[in-house]
């Protein structure tokens, strides 16, 4: 057998493996998910109204922005796993999942919940403007700025053409339609929230963990964190992690130990 025959051989079964095994990456999954019509869309969605709809409810945002995540995130696969550990129908990242209190991330229902109170925080974070908060999903609260360029704007024009089909209005009007009025912000955090949001984040919210302006400036690694997740928890861009702790490819960092964040 010659060798250009033995490498199609080789690929083809290679591809056959990763097909019976369920191997193929996560971005294969949703790839272009958010070009199919309406109605197929509607449909894949149609399995998890109920969750997404109590979800959006409870939460205050919009179940089209929630389904419009999922559509790009994993086109509605529940058990989509991702190269960084993102897991189930939102790709909620491991810190994300425990920012949350997730503890099973490919449970439809806690992966939904969870996916939209972190899109109900970043809706305040970012006075409820839809573009920032979807390119905060996706890159890290710590890359993103209401001043400054969006640098993943593939990713959010997809979100928003999904989103588009959803709410039955094209993309550029989606991005400006309110998702979360202001006077549901306050009803999308709990009751202990509201009453702690004065005392510098209690421990008790679910993004404690973002550091304040009276921040010890450390950030103490959990297990399974990346340089990524303690980007995503600290708010601090990640080329500063590694710059304030002098940390070398690939990045490696510990459970317990303990980053500088300036």
């Amino acid at each position: 057998m010659n060798k250009s025959v033995f490498s199609a051989v080789s690929i083809t079964l290679t591809a056959v493996l990763m097909t019976s095994v369920n191997l193929t990456p996560n971005t294969a999954h949703a790839a272009g998910c958010q070009t199919l019509s309406s109605s197929n869309l509607q449909e894949r969605a149609s399995t998890y109204q109920p969750t997404i709809q109590t979800a959006a409810s409870q939460h205050g945002v919009s179940p089209s922005l929630i389904k419009a995540v999922i559509t790009v995130e994993s086109c509605f696969r529940s058990k989509a796993r991702g190269s960084l550990g993102e897991k189930g129908l939102m790709q909620l990242m491991p810190a994300t999942a425990r920012r949350f209190n997730i503890s099973n991330g490919y449970s439809a229902q806690q992966n939904i919940h969870g996916g939209a109170r972190y899109l109900s925080y970043l809706l305040q974070r970012y006075d409820g403007s839809v573009r920032h908060t979807v390119a905060a999903y996706n890159a890290g609260e710590g890359r993103i700025k209401l001043n400054r360029r969006i640098p993943n704007q593939t990713y959010v024009s997809k979100v928003l053409q999904a989103y588009g089909k959803f709410s039955g209005k094209g993309e550029a009007t989606a991005s400006n339609q309110p998702v979360m009025q202001k006077a549901s912000w306050k009803k999308a955090v709990t009751p202990a929230a509201t009453k702690l949001a004065s005392a510098s984040l209690s421990s008790s919210l679910p993004w404690a963990d973002l550091p304040t302006k009276k921040s010890s400036g450390t950030y103490t690694v959990k297990a399974g964190d990346t340089v990524y997740a303690a980007m995503r928890n600290t708010g601090v861009h990640v080329k500063q992690i590694i710059r304030a702790n002098d940390l070398s490819a690939p990045y490696t960092i510990k459970a317990g130990q303990v980053l500088r964040l300036n």
